[in-house]
């Protein structure tokens, strides 16, 4: 490796909070699941093949695809190389699901929870111990929400998984309805904390839009404004009281840009100075739960034509640079790697966002570095 090679001292010392990891096939699941699935999702002698575990994206990119065009391996779907993701720059790796979320996304609830138990496994068994620096997100079917508790409490016991992935809003409501509470029970249990990831609400069996207004027509129209359902899930999660509930619960905004956030929490503050008595348990202004619980990822970031304006812009909000956690997003064909996310940034945000809030954010093990634990295997039972 030549020295132009080789990565910075910011690369090394990254946390990636969202990089993707995926499942080549249904049969990549299947010998982790009982045997009434596994014959269900095989269909042997169909001349259709495996049934496929997962729905559609309502949208994808006309142009050049989704992916990058450097991540496809030379078998399988680009995020299923362990070889490929394991030369990614950072100390970290958090392994979490882009194509996989689509697997919690069936009107068939049942199926969504035995296609996530088996992802689930199947990241213990074959992923986290084969890189050192990867570790895992426990992803749920939120469709049925006292299940999704159970699955967080059989895998998030793992000293590797670090968060919970929430699949798609299998219930149609915003995340901070009560139906959802028995999540947040398990997750403060386990001192887990939550993603709530950009395209979880725009699949084809869902049955919310993925934005305000009606659907749009077109991917630019989706990509612009996709972000929206992350703003609807934080209202939702601070106004109906999660946080009140469950102060020591954190979220993290994976996805969704950041352009959008100084404006958004002025307006949450409006509307608590004014007509705080809708929620008599909120013991602060609705930015201060948002400063305290809430994180948002760099994925997403935006580039606006003088740079210099974002950063102004984010300066409004006290104590910003807290809330902000570097992820790739990697193999998306809109990846960024650590070095471009840290050039855009302040150098006196930059250890903070490359590294100091997602060490501060998520459940690491005590020995958590690039030389950390070992897994622990699933027994059958488990399974």
């Amino acid at each position: 490796m030549t020295d132009s090679a080789r990565p910075s001292d910011v690369a090394r010392s990254a946390i990636d909070s969202g990089i993707f990891h995926e499942w080549s096939s249904t049969l990549t699941l299947t010998p982790y699941m009982e045997p009434a699935w596994r014959e269900l999702v095989t269909r042997k002698g169909d001349r259709g093949g495996p049934l496929r575990l997962a729905t559609n994206w309502l949208y994808r990119n006309p142009m050049h695809g989704n992916k990058a065009a450097d991540s496809y391996p030379a078998q399988g779907i680009p995020g299923s190389d362990r070889e490929m993701l394991a030369k990614r720059p950072g100390d970290r790796l958090v392994l979490g699901y882009d194509e996989g979320l689509l697997a919690t996304g069936f009107a068939y609830h049942y199926l969504s929870r035995a296609a996530v138990r088996a992802a689930n496994d199947w990241t213990i068994d074959q992923w986290l111990g084969h890189d050192p620096r990867f570790y895992g997100l426990v992803l749920v079917s939120t469709g049925m929400p006292e299940e999704a508790a159970a699955e967080i409490r059989r895998v998030g016991t793992h000293e590797r998984m670090v968060g919970i992935a929430l699949g798609a809003n299998g219930l149609g409501l915003p995340f901070g309805h009560p139906a959802y509470h028995p999540i947040y029970k398990a997750a403060s249990e386990l001192k887990l904390p939550i993603v709530i990831q950009v395209g979880s609400d725009a699949m084809t069996d869902m049955i919310v839009p993925p934005m305000a207004g009606g659907l749009a027509t077109t991917y630019a129209e989706y990509k612009v404004l996709g972000g929206q359902p992350s703003m609807t899930h934080a209202v939702s999660l601070i106004t109906e009281g999660v946080f009140d509930n469950h102060p020591d619960l954190r979220v993290l905004m994976l996805g969704c840009g950041v352009a959008w956030l100084p404006g958004f929490l002025w307006r949450l503050d409006w509307w608590w100075k004014t007509n705080k008595l809708e929620a008599p348990w909120m013991q602060m202004p609705a930015s201060e739960y948002f400063l305290r619980n809430m994180r948002i990822t760099t994925y997403g970031f935006e580039w606006p034509r003088e740079p210099e304006r974002l950063i102004r812009a984010l300066k409004t909000i006290p104590k910003i640079e807290d809330l902000l956690l570097y992820a790739s997003g990697w193999p998306n064909a809109d990846f960024e790697d650590p070095d471009g996310v840290a050039a855009r940034l302040p150098e006196t945000w930059r250890d903070k966002v490359m590294h100091g809030n997602a060490q501060a954010f998520f459940r690491w093990p005590a020995t958590a570095s690039t030389g950390g634990p070992t897994k622990r295997k699933l027994s059958s039972e488990s399974r």
